[in-house]
This record gives C-alpha cells, structure tokens and sequence, in this order.
C-alpha cells in the first residue's frame, strides 16, 4: 500500500513564481476550502447577511400597513363589521364564504374595538394579526428545520428560513391577508412537522407542539372545502411510505378532522341560513361565474408552469436527493395544485399555495443536493452557505418584482379610482351610505372600509345576478320577467329594492360595465333592471344625476 502522504510527481508540482513572496501554495487553498472563504469573508460579514435576509422582508412587511389591503380581504372585513353590529350573518349581509373565514377575520375587528383607545382601525389591526401569525409560523418552521433529520443539513438550514419569510411576506404582493395566504402561513409548520412524522421524529418533536401545529393547520384549512385536497394529498403520502399503523394512531390528521368537523357543525347548527339560503344561490349563481374551467386553471399560464417545475424538482427530490422532506413538499404541492383548479376561476391568488410550494420545494431539494454531492463540514459551511442562500433569496426577489411590481397600488392609492371615489363620497354622502351596483369587488372595497361607509343593501355585488345571465343563449328577452325569475334572481330583485327604499343612500352608483355578454344586441343594465321594481322606481325618483367618473354613474339624494 503507498504511503498516503508521499509527495506527488515532481512534473505535478507548480513551482511559486520567483518574484513572488512566501505564501500558501495553491493547493492548500483548494484541501481547506474553510481558511480560503475565512480570509475572504469575515464570519461577521457572513452574520450581517443572515441578518439582512431576515430584515429585508420585515422591511418589506411595513409596507402592508399603507393603504390600501386586498379588496377580497377588505369585503369579508365588512362582513365582518356588521356582524359584530348586530346584523345576522347570511341573512342580513350574505357571502359565500364558509363562517369560519368570519371567525377569524373577526379576530382583526373586535381587537380594534377592545382597543379604540389607540386610534389603529380594523384594517391595521388585521396586518398586525398577520405580523403575529407570520411569526409564530415561521419560529415554528425554523425549529422544525433543526428537528427533522431531512431538513438538518447545513445549507437547508440556512436557506428554508429565508425563503419562508420570502414566501409569507414577499410572494403574496396584492393577496397579501388573502384566504390563500393565511392558509399557507398557518399550515406551513404541518407542513415540514409531516416530514418528521414520516421520518418517525415525531416524539423528538414532542406532543404540545404537534396540538398546536395541528389545530394552527386545521383552521387554515377549513376555510374552504377546496384546501382538503392539501392534508388528503400529504396523508395519503405518509400512509403509503409508513404504513397504516402508525397513520392510525397520529393525533395530527385526527385533529384537523376535528376542526373540520366542528366547524360543519358551527355552520349547520350555528349558521343554517348558510345552508338553506347560501348554498342554493352558490349551486344556481356563483358556480357560473367566469370563463375558467379546472382544465383551463390546470394547464393555464400560471398554474401550468408551476406543475412543471413542481415535476422538474420533484423528480430530483425523488432521485437525487432522495429526502423525505422534499417528497412531502411534492405532496402538499400537488394538493395545492388541486385545490387551484377546483375552485375553477383561474384568479392568481388562488395558485398562491402551489406556487409557495414549489418554491420551497425548490430551495430544499437544490440545497439538499449541494449539501450530499459537495459535503463540506458544518464549520466550513457557516460562510459559503450565507453566500448562496443570498443568492437564492435576490433571485427570488427579482423575480417576484418582475412577477408583480411591489406595492404598486400603495405607491399609486391617492390617484387610483378608489381614491378619487372615497374622496367623492367623504364630500357627498353626510350619512354615510350608498348603494353601489356593479359585478366587482373593486373599487368599492377597501373604499367602504377607509372611509366608515355602509352598503345599503345586504349583497356585496351583483354578483347572483352575474352568474345568472352569464350566457345570454338561454334567455329570449334581455331581463326576466319576476314572475319568469328563479327564487334566487327573485329575491335579489326584491331584497336590493326593499333594502333601498329603507335606508335611502346618500349616493347610487352605477358599473356601465355589467360583466355580463350582450343579449339580444343590447348591454345589460343594472339601473334599467332595477327600475322595473315599483319599490325600487319609487325610491329612486328622490335621486339626480350627479357626475360621471371613469367606467362610473353617480346620482345624488335630493
């Protein structure tokens, strides 16, 4: 056997230049790659930018507090509002979504209430909510990255941090308090606490912060039935790589069905409106709305890419890494994915939990892969690891600008046309109340929220209406006649008429844009509709036309 430390052929050796002055040889420097990076970078260097990647989205994360928030966010906010002032949910104010999206939006208002004393108002109350979820979701995550035995690796370490407050704060932009979002934020710890239960880590863990991972998990999930496909995904993955034994007898999938199941009970025994009045509107009305189809969310151009590079990582997690934590992530990922094309609307922010995923996935199976095909020692890694999570992290953040200007609709609130409405109605409605006929959310919300205005009527949009007319190749007249309307068409023409003719808004405004196809040559149109309602007619002779504004009609109270 040779001697290990023989010295190489002479004709291998690169002699120092003469000129030069004594200093390490050249191959020193490639066999301790850990004095090379230390001359270079100063290990308090490499702590400065640990730091800043945590501080550029706590940066970032101020910026929400400016207005205005996610117009969906803002609506269910309202909702919220007259709850709490005594109106009946699904009766008085009606929305789709499931009561457990009001509980917890719910959270962000009664705080403002108990705490009036500050002058912070629900909207700001709500971002702070999130700063607080954000947090306590990313301490979570950070432990478990130190826990589960696929994650422990030097380089993972480093990066899944970062890019989770990358995925929490930044990647959202516009959905930013969105249902999408808080389901992510709150089922992220499940997420990598599945790895080390499949890993049988599960005990290391320990008991109370598995409860509390599970229940955090359950509420995100329950807001809508759609987000099952996430934990039946991630089960169905730990059943078949441990067995049915030991997914028997985990807590965790037992308590997030028990979350689900007591909020079916919330809803049904708590809130039956929701199933006698909602539910018949949602099958006749809003499953219509849009053009989408699942195929065409599926395959579309954001969900589509995502798939793919889902696949791309996926089959490198599955063959080169070889982690389980990836594989979990490929699992929550393909549910996500699912749960996007089911809800059939193809709006961006439902993607946002697929897309987050395959982002994760991303940094776990690249930095997993460097850490198993260039091992180097943890205390060589503490420099070069900071370097390329760096990179990682400035990638992500491009391409997030590039995806979505950042704070665009802040930078631009006070020009925009919810700005130049609030403005009209705080100098043109002295009660506060309007009526507002349009197929959107926007601009109207967060117009309400800003500006302490009530909606005088107990349906947020026309959007029944929307999805009853969305194909005009049913119908032979433009508008059905009451006695020809279907109960839910029936009991928008009445309930918005009633609804006006006794709170009397200050100021009507009208969409010229219906979101509806032209029927019989002509465009659909709300005031016109309306009118044919004697409630309605009447009520509306005490109003004049008051201004124009962008696609907007506006009639002012005499």
């Amino acid at each position: 056997m040779s001697d290990p430390k023989v010295e190489r052929p002479q004709d291998d050796v690169v002699p120092p230049h003469p000129a030069s002055p004594a200093k390490d040889p050249g191959p020193e420097v490639v066999h301790h790659p850990a004095r090379f990076l230390r001359d270079r970078l100063p290990t308090g260097a490499a702590h400065a930018i640990g730091a800043l990647l945590l501080l550029i989205p706590a940066i970032w994360a101020a910026g929400y507090l400016f207005p205005p928030i996610n117009h969906d966010v803002a609506a269910l906010m309202d909702v919220v509002h007259r709850w709490l002032d005594g109106e009946t949910l699904y009766v008085d104010i009606i929305d789709v979504n499931l009561p457990l999206v009001f509980v917890l939006y719910a959270i962000p208002e009664v705080l403002a209430r108990l705490f009036a004393f500050t002058g912070l108002d629900a909207t700001t109350w709500l971002t702070l909510c999130l700063y607080a979820a954000i947090i306590g979701s990313f301490l979570a995550c950070r432990s478990l990255t130190h826990k589960v035995p696929s994650l422990a690796h030097p380089l993972t370490e480093a990066l899944v941090p970062p890019t989770l407050l990358f995925l929490f704060v930044v990647l959202p932009n516009e959905s930013f308090g969105q249902r999408e979002h808080v389901m992510f934020v709150l089922t992220a710890p499940y997420l990598l606490h599945a790895a080390g239960r499949a890993e049988g880590r599960a005990a290391a863990i320990g008991s109370v912060p598995a409860w509390a991972i599970a229940l955090a998990a359950g509420l995100g999930l329950a807001q809508k039935p759609h987000f099952l496909t996430i934990p039946l995904a991630v089960e169905a993955y730990l059943l078949l790589h441990r067995g049915w034994r030991r997914t028997i007898t985990d807590m965790v999938p037992w308590l997030i069905g028990a979350v689900i199941v007591a909020h079916a009970a919330l809803m049904v025994f708590g809130t039956p409106a929701y199933v006698s009045s909602v539910l018949p509107i949602i099958w006749e009305s809003y499953a219509h709305l849009g053009e989408a189809t699942w195929q065409s969310v599926l395959f579309g151009p954001v969900l589509g890419p995502c798939l793919l590079a889902l696949a791309a990582f996926g089959l490198l997690a599955i063959f080169l890494a070889r982690t389980v934590a990836a594989r979990v992530i490929v699992a929550y990922g393909l549910g996500a994915a699912l749960a996007a094309a089911l809800q059939a609307k193809g709006w961006p922010y439902h993607v946002l939990p697929a897309l987050s995923a395959t982002i994760l996935l991303a940094a776990v199976t690249i930095s997993q892969m460097i850490d198993r095909y260039l091992p180097i020692d943890r205390e060589a890694h503490r420099v070069p690891v900071v370097g390329i999570s760096a990179t990682f992290l400035i990638l992500f953040y491009f391409q997030a600008a590039l995806f979505t200007p950042p704070f665009q609709k802040q930078r631009q609130f006070e020009d925009s046309i919810t700005g130049v409405l609030l403005h009209i109605v705080e100098q043109n409605a002295p009660n506060k109340r309007i009526l507002v006929l349009s197929p959107g959310i926007y601009p109207y919300y967060p117009l309400v929220n800003y500006g302490g205005i009530r909606m005088t009527m107990r349906f947020q949009t026309m959007w029944v209406l929307q999805g009853i007319y969305a194909d005009c190749e049913e119908y032979p007249v433009l508008y059905n006649a009451p006695e020809d309307m279907s109960d839910a068409e029936r009991f928008v023409f009445d309930s918005v008429s009633d609804d006006f003719e006794r709170q009397q808004p200050d100021l009507v405004i009208v969409d010229r844009v219906a979101g509806m196809p032209r029927c019989q040559g002509r465009v659909f149109d709300y005031l016109e509709y309306f009118m044919r309602n004697p409630k309605f007619a009447r009520a509306f002779e005490r109003y004049t036309h008051f201004m124009d504004v962008d696609r907007y009609t506006i009639y002012k109270r005499r």
